[in-house]
C-alpha cells in the first residue's frame, strides 16, 4: 500500500480544484491510501471528495480571521510556526509521495514537510511567465525558486506551461507534461441530462470560468457591445461565479446588454447549455491548461481562445480552433468570422471532435501511478 499526501488550497469552482476531483475519483484506493490537505474545507466540489479520501484541514472555517492575518503576516514572518501545524496535522510521519497540486499556498506548505516525503511532486497549473500570480505569496522571487527546487518532479498541465516555466526559473529538476484527466464518455453522457432548449434565431456563445479578472469576461462584455452595434443576434452566457460578478454585471448594463448576455452562476454540470452553444468561447490573460476548452472539444463545439498557453497547446497553435490576440477587436473578428459563416462553424466542430481523441483518462492515470511509484 502506497501511502500518497495531496496538498491543496480549498475545493472552489475553478479547473485546477476541478482537475483534482476528477482524478481523485478515479484513483486506485486498492494500492494507495490517500490523504488530501487543504488549506480550509470549503468549495463547491467539498461533497465530492472520494468517501476513501482522508482529509485533513489546516484552517477550520470558521476561522478565517487568523486566515486572513496568515495572509498579511504569518507566510512571511512566522514559517516555523506554520511548517509545525502543517507537520503536526498531516497525519503520518512518512509517505510515499507528497504533490501540491497547485502554485502559491499549497507549494509553499510542501515546501515546509519534504522531509515527510519519499517523493515530493509539484503540479503547475498555470503559465506562470505570462502570468506570475504566485509572486504575492513570497517575500521574493527566491524563495518560490527554492520551493521549486526542494522538488523531485515538477508536473505540467500544458507544454507551453513547461516551456514558459523554464523561460522564468532555470532549475535542474525533471520536468514533464501531463494533461488533467478529462472523460470524453462522461461528459458527452452529462449533456444530455436535463433539457436545455436554444433559443431559435440566436447565435449563442458560451464561455465558462470563475468570475475573476484573469478570465478577462469584461473583454467579452465589450465584444458583446461590438457584436450587436453589427447587427447580430446573439446571447452570450456565462457560467461561473467570483468576485468579478458585480463589476461584470454594472458593465453588462451600462452597454445595455441585458436581454443579449446572461450569468447563469456556478453549474456542476454545465455541459447541457455547452452542448447547445455555436461557439465556445475564452477570453483569459492567462491559462495552464483551460479544462473548459478540453469540454468543448469533447462535445464537438467550436472554440475560440485568446493566445495562451494552454489554448494553443489544445488547439495545436490554431489547427483545432481559432486563437486570436488579446485585443477586443481581435476577439470579435474571430466570432464575427463564425457567425457569418456556417460552414466554417461545420468545419471547426468537426475538429473540435477529432481534437478531443487525444484525451484518455486511463493513460493520464497510467502515467500518475508511474510518477508517484
Amino acid at each position: 500500500m502506497k501511502h500518497v499526501l495531496f496538498i491543496a488550497y480549498n475545493l472552489v469552482g475553478g479547473g485546477a480544484e476541478k482537475a483534482l476531483i476528477e482524478l481523485l475519483k478515479r484513483f486506485d484506493y486498492f494500492h494507495h491510501e490517500v490523504t488530501l490537505c487543504l488549506l480550509y474545507k470549503e468549495g463547491v466540489y467539498v461533497d465530492e471528495i472520494p468517501s476513501e479520501v482522508n482529509v485533513v484541514t489546516l484552517y477550520d472555517e470558521r476561522d478565517k480571521f487568523h486566515y486572513k492575518s496568515f495572509r498579511k503576516y504569518d507566510r512571511h514572518n512566522n514559517a516555523f510556526w506554520l511548517a509545525w501545524q502543517i507537520w503536526k496535522k498531516t497525519p503520518r510521519w512518512r509517505y510515499d509521495s507528497i504533490i501540491s497540486f497547485l502554485e502559491g499556498y499549497p507549494l509553499l506548505f510542501h515546501s515546509f514537510i519534504t522531509l515527510k516525503g519519499k517523493k515530493n511532486i509539484a503540479w503547475v497549473h498555470c503559465d506562470l511567465y505570462s502570468f506570475h500570480w504566485t509572486s504575492s505569496y513570497f517575500n521574493e522571487m527566491r524563495t518560490e525558486l527554492s520551493c521549486y527546487r526542494k522538488m523531485d518532479k515538477i508536473v505540467f498541465v500544458s507544454h507551453f506551461a513547461l516551456e514558459n516555466f523554464d523561460k522564468l526559473y532555470k532549475i535542474d529538476v525533471p520536468k514533464l507534461c501531463l494533461y488533467n484527466v478529462v472523460d470524453v464518455d462522461r461528459i458527452k453522457s452529462l449533456s444530455t441530462i436535463g433539457q436545455v432548449i436554444k433559443e431559435e434565431g440566436r447565435f449563442v456563445i458560451t464561455a465558462i470560468g470563475s468570475l475573476k479578472e484573469i478570465k478577462g469576461f469584461d473583454r467579452l462584455i465589450r465584444i458583446g457591445k461590438m457584436l450587436k452595434d453589427d447587427g447580430c443576434s446573439f446571447l452570450i452566457q456565462i457560467i461561473g461565479e467570483g468576485d468579478d460578478l458585480d463589476n461584470l454585471v454594472t458593465l453588462r448594463n451600462s452597454l445595455g446588454l441585458q436581454e443579449d448576455i446572461r450569468f447563469l452562476g456556478f453549474m456542476k454540470n454545465p455541459f447541457g447549455y455547452l452542448s447547445q452553444s455555436d461557439v465556445f468561447v475564452s477570453t483569459s490573460l492567462s491559462e495552464g491548461l483551460s479544462l473548459v476548452i478540453c469540454e468543448a472539444l469533447a462535445l464537438g463545439i467550436p472554440v475560440v481562445s485568446t493566445k495562451t498557453a494552454g489554448a494553443m497547446d489544445l488547439l495545436d497553435n490554431g489547427k483545432f480552433g481559432i486563437l486570436t490576440e488579446h485585443d477586443d477587436l481581435s476577439i470579435f473578428h474571430a466570432l464575427e468570422s463564425i457567425y457569418d459563416d456556417l460552414n466554417l462553424r461545420k468545419e471547426y466542430a468537426r475538429k473540435s471532435l477529432e481534437r478531443s481523441k487525444i484525451f484518455n483518462a486511463k493513460d493520464v492515470l497510467d502515467t500518475v501511478y508511474e510518477i508517484l511509484d
